[in-house]
């Protein structure tokens, strides 16, 4: 043991190279608490903040010791990647300045350099053959243990959730895009390598861990990282086609590859069609296809968040609201969607549910980033896909070009609708290795006769100066010891939140933890939120308005906290305040019944009875039932409801009620008010309108 440490503390790259798969685990193992709202992710970053600084560490101390040159060769092609996602980068952090949360932009900005240093190790990585071989084969096993886990999760019967197969539980890895992209851009990465393979155990290996990757993948039920894996594993075949030294070494194997994969593929899938007794026990893939439309909730509401997104750009279309600001711009967006297009479906969607993301990382970077950014971010995949057309003119070992560049391919098609991409640090990682080793693989090609031009050889001549190559290593690794310390900071504010939330028995202790969390991270909205929701508990009302104001302000966005913002104001004795909140959430969610009945109370109780009827009588239009129990639930209390339900059909029960949240919403305010006198002109309107 001792000897393997020695030999990799001597070869620093081992550990990047090595050990960058476990940040691909860190996720699913046991460890400290989390919120129920979280927050900023923190725990992959740390891991790859511990390694890149742990390496860059070693990369120094050997070139002091032993004046060992550290070697940073990039072509021309390499350094327009890595230019144009340097000023991709610099933009992420200079949209700090405008940004309503400038600490998730930050933390964008973290994770984007991140990836850039992660790729330079990864490329010096690839240009050592035995360390290559060892990270593909720690990746492979990563690849396998994760798969592993998500199997035994199918079989032993977890439950998806989605609102189409009206399943309820939700396991660990199946439904959760963030493992089944990983999974998408391994399968063609370990497919090039089963081709290219000269040995045939190592080649059945890889084939093997290919196919458990895409078996995971399609366990997962996530459709547009399957979208992506199906689009990779097309783009390599086509590629072995259409690309002359791209063929496979030996057809048979190619052959059986092939097979094994559409025997699978049938085997999953199939069964499951022919027994519809267990197909809501037992979902698939294909059933989660055939769901697929516009009317289905989980692509509908993709529609709206895309035109929110859109919302964002038009009213900043230069700038951006800022990076990893879209929870913070929805509603206003969201808000302005609703005014242009009163009568889409989409407006009465997903009222009770926090929106973070565009489940579309291009939306997301329009929106976040502005035009400047799209360009900047086009600039970068433009380069990344010149060096790989160059790279699979050059290389000598183009499968597994072919291969990195489909699981590059799979990674931009899962982008198209999903909530993670550059967001999940290990999504990130995987798209980085994939572009390191195309990277790597068009400089170690042939190089061309003619001289190089000029602009070339002025690189070539910075990057192998010693000043320069030391001093990028060790800003290199004063950036990992500061984001080590930027994801500690969010690790606290994350533990102490949960732990927090586990004090409500005692809480005096609980606000301790809360104060301590918000000084990990001071613009954590949900932090803000339940610290604001005990104050409000302990009936110190002045003191959490300030904190449930920031957290709806900054991405708490749905119907109920604005209710519960609302509730607070008006116990404060700031009625005013409180039919201004429930005003705009009304143009956030116009269709919300709830929010209507319960803004036209506000609008009795300040004495405005004729706006109130008239936000009544919106709510009676969209669901007269539900508008009469809403009434009943908010302007009596919860037994009145129930009374009146009983007496009358056209009176929807609390039971029956939605948001089912916004119920107790209103069940703790109706506590909280000792007499509820409902305004007679609303009586009136409730039998004007029964009759």
């Amino acid at each position: 043991m001792l000897s393997h440490i020695k030999k990799a503390i001597s070869e620093p790259l081992c550990i990047v190279g090595i050990l960058w798969p476990i940040v691909l685990v860190v996720p699913y193992l046991p460890g400290p608490p989390r919120p129920s709202l979280g927050g900023l992710s923190w725990r992959q970053e740390s891991v790859l903040a511990l390694l890149l600084g742990i390496t860059t560490a070693l990369l120094l101390k050997r070139w002091r010791t032993a004046r060992v040159p550290i070697d940073i060769f990039l072509d021309l092609n390499s350094t327009a990647v890595l230019a144009t996602a340097i000023l991709f980068t610099l933009w992420i952090f200079t949209s700090i300045l405008w940004s309503a949360n400038p600490y998730s932009a930050a933390h964008f900005a973290f994770q984007w350099g991140a990836y850039i240093l992660f790729f330079i190790l990864i490329r010096m990585v690839a240009a050592r053959p035995r360390v290559l071989r060892a990270s593909i084969y720690s990746l492979g096993s990563v690849v396998w243990l994760l798969g592993t886990a998500c199997l035994l999760e199918s079989v032993g019967g977890g439950a998806l959730t989605d609102h189409a197969l009206r399943l309820t539980a939700k396991p660990l890895m199946r439904g959760f895009s963030g493992f089944s992209e990983t999974m998408a851009i391994a399968t063609p990465i370990f497919i090039g390598l089963a081709l290219e393979m000269r040995k045939a155990r190592r080649a059945a290996l890889c084939g093997a861990t290919a196919l458990f990757a895409w078996v995971a993948t399609l366990q997962a039920l996530e459709r547009a990282p399957i979208l992506g894996a199906a689009g990779g594993i097309l783009l390599i075949t086509a590629g072995t086609i259409a690309i002359r030294s791209a063929r496979p070494r030996m057809l048979h194997r190619a052959g059986l590859l092939a097979f094994a994969f559409v025997l699978i593929t049938v085997l999953l899938v199939a069964p499951f069609t022919l027994r519809n007794a267990d197909s809501q026990a037992h979902p698939n893939a294909l059933q989660r296809f055939q769901t697929t439309s516009v009317a289905e909730p989980g692509t509908s509401v993709r529609l709206l968040f895309w035109m929110a997104g859109w919302e964002m750009f038009r009213a900043h279309p230069f700038l951006g609201v800022g990076a990893n600001n879209y929870e913070v711009a929805f509603p206003w967006a969201r808000a302005r969607f609703a005014e242009a297009h009163m009568n889409s479906s989409l407006v009465e969607m997903n009222e009770d549910l926090l929106t973070q993301y565009a489940h579309n990382e291009y939306v997301q970077i329009l929106a976040e980033l502005g035009g400047i950014g799209v360009l900047l971010f086009s600039g970068f995949c433009f380069a990344l896909i010149m060096t790989l057309w160059r790279a699979l003119c050059r290389a000598r070992r183009p499968l597994l070009v072919l291969g990195s560049g489909a699981g590059l391919f799979s990674f931009a098609l899962s982008s198209g609708a999903s909530a993670f991409s550059f967001r999940w640090v290990g999504s990130g990682l995987m798209f980085f290795f994939a572009a390191a080793i195309v990277s790597q693989f068009v400089s170690a090609g042939k190089q061309r006769e003619t001289e190089e031009p000029l602009p070339k050889r002025v690189i070539d001549m910075a990057l192998k100066s010693p000043i320069f190559a030391f001093s990028s290593v060790a800003c290199a690794f004063a950036f990992a010891v500061l984001m080590l310390l930027w994801a500690g900071a969010q690790g606290t504010n994350s533990v102490m939140h949960a732990l927090a939330q586990t004090n409500n028995g005692s809480p005096v202790r609980a606000e301790k933890l809360y104060r301590s969390a918000l000084l990990g991270n001071p613009f954590d909205a949900g932090t803000h939120y339940d610290f604001g929701s005990l104050l409000y508990q302990q009936h110190r009302v002045k003191e959490a308005i300030p904190h449930l104001r920031y957290a709806v302000e900054h991405g708490i966005n749905t119907s109920t906290s604005f209710a519960s913002l609302a509730a607070a104001e008006e116990e404060s004795g700031d009625l005013p305040a409180a039919e201004q909140t429930l005003a705009y959430a009304v143009t956030v969610y116009p269709h919300s019944v709830f929010l209507l009945v319960k803004h036209a109370a506000s609008l009795s109780r300040l004495g405005r009875s004729k706006e109130s009827d008239g936000e009544f009588s919106a709510a009676l239009l969209l669901d007269a039932r539900s508008a009469r129990g809403w009434y009943h639930l908010i302007n009596f209390d919860i037994d009145a409801a129930l009374v009146a339900a009983q007496q009358d059909h056209a009176i929807a029960t609390p039971g029956e009620l939605l948001p089912e949240n916004a119920v107790y919403v209103v069940l703790k305010e109706n506590e909280r008010r000792l007499n509820i006198a409902p305004n007679s002109g609303w009586r009136g309107l409730m039998h004007s309108v029964d009759n």
